[in-house]
């Protein structure tokens, strides 16, 4: 039968119980009212016997847990199914001022997640979900057809949900923690055009075209980000724009924008174009407020405009089911271009990065491809110390 025991110098008591061994165990209820305190001594005896007997179920234990916590505390512990979580995670990413697109992007992995759980599993509670349950939907992520960093970007917006309400103390693990990310070695990689790709794709575009593809090539502006650029954009020899993709990361208060020195070509460019009566006029009408997707998007006008010119797209593999074809050559390359042309020519970092709009190293890594000449300069300047040391 259970009992109390409180040491001299603890404020604490201490329950003496019978564990499933049947050893005689002391263990601290943390609690220093008695009454508290024999309830959970009761529950840890109670608990114990179960396992005795071999009826300590999963469910059995979290009812134990539920009943001790109501009785010691008043309240029981949170038994909110991952339905409800998942309901309750998107609300607050709402509320927090998450951009429209950003839970557009992350919906299908949501539902697809509790329809791969199914009915009865969603409805549990969240903290019974396993990390081979989040293993499990990663996998049929990839037999669909989707590439493998598709399927890790999953695990990414799950980790979220998972880590939400480990932080509020829902469950007391993140599953996702548990399951590796894919290897990236392997995959398939964004590539730059080369000089004479670029002057092939101005040669076949229209003039709106035209100042996309130099906007990006000297800026590395991205897709949509060019499409809305207006001559409100354009200070002087600068180029004042916030990144659609990154503007909600960066200091709200201080409206953080990305400021680039526009090249010679860029000036020229615009000195060209006729002038507009208002300031906020797009600097590419037809191209203005157009989604990047579907099929008379950017991205596939820009894919087209790729074919005119006679430059490949260095597609990967076709692809089963929901996956969409991967191409080593897009808009997104004219970026690459322009980091990689800045790191070819020995610019600092901190410059690439500035003009780039890049916060950290990781990030701006992936957009560096050094050619064989820069690594001769540099390799030129290592010390001669073979031939030093044989004279």
């Amino acid at each position: 039968m259970a009992s109390l025991w409180k040491h001299p110098n603890s404020p604490f008591w201490s329950a003496c119980f019978t564990d499933e061994t049947g050893r005689q165990l002391k263990r601290s209820t943390k609690l220093t009212d008695r009454k508290d305190a024999m309830k959970a001594a009761e529950a840890y005896e109670e608990a114990a016997s179960k396992a005795r007997c071999a009826e300590l179920t999963r469910a059995a234990a979290v009812k134990v847990l539920n009943e001790l916590m109501e009785r010691t505390h008043g309240e029981g512990i949170d038994s909110r199914s991952t339905r409800k979580h998942f309901a309750d995670y998107v609300a607050s990413l709402e509320a927090r001022g998450t951009k429209a697109g950003t839970l557009k992007r992350y919906s299908p992995i949501f539902d697809g997640f509790l329809a791969h759980l199914g009915d009865a599993r969603a409805n549990a509670r969240l903290a019974s979900v396993s990390a081979q349950e989040i293993q499990s939907f990663r996998d049929s992520e990839l037999r669909e057809g989707k590439t493998p960093g598709t399927a890790d970007f999953a695990l990414k917006v799950l980790n979220g949900v998972f880590e939400d309400a480990r932080r509020s103390a829902v469950i007391l693990h993140n599953p996702v923690q548990a399951v590796k990310q894919l290897s990236s070695t392997g995959s398939e990689e964004r590539r730059p055009f080369t000089n004479d790709q670029v002057s092939a794709l101005l040669s076949v575009a229209d003039v709106e075209w035209q100042g996309m593809i130099l906007l990006a090539y000297h800026t590395g502006i991205r897709l949509n980000d060019a499409a809305n650029i207006t001559r409100q954009n354009i200070d002087g020899q600068l180029l004042r724009f916030r990144e659609q993709k990154t503007s909600h990361r960066k200091q709200r208060a201080s409206e953080r924008e990305t400021v680039v020195v526009l090249s010679q070509d860029l000036r020229d460019y615009i000195k060209s174009l006729p002038l507009p009566m208002k300031k906020d006029a797009p600097l590419f009408p037809s191209l203005h407020g157009r989604k990047s997707g579907s099929a008379g998007g950017l991205s596939n006008m820009f894919a087209r405009l790729m074919e005119r010119a006679g430059v490949d797209r260095e597609q990967g593999a076709e692809r089963k089911g929901k996956g969409r074809r991967f191409s080593a050559l897009s808009f997104h390359s004219l970026r690459h271009t322009m980091i990689s042309r800045l790191a070819n020519s020995d610019a600092p970092e901190a410059v690439t990065k500035a003009i780039s709009g890049h916060s950290t190293d990781e990030a701006h890594r992936r957009y560096v491809h050094l050619d064989t000449e820069a690594q001769a300069r540099v390799v030129a300047k290592a010390p001669r110390l073979w031939r030093a040391s044989v004279a």
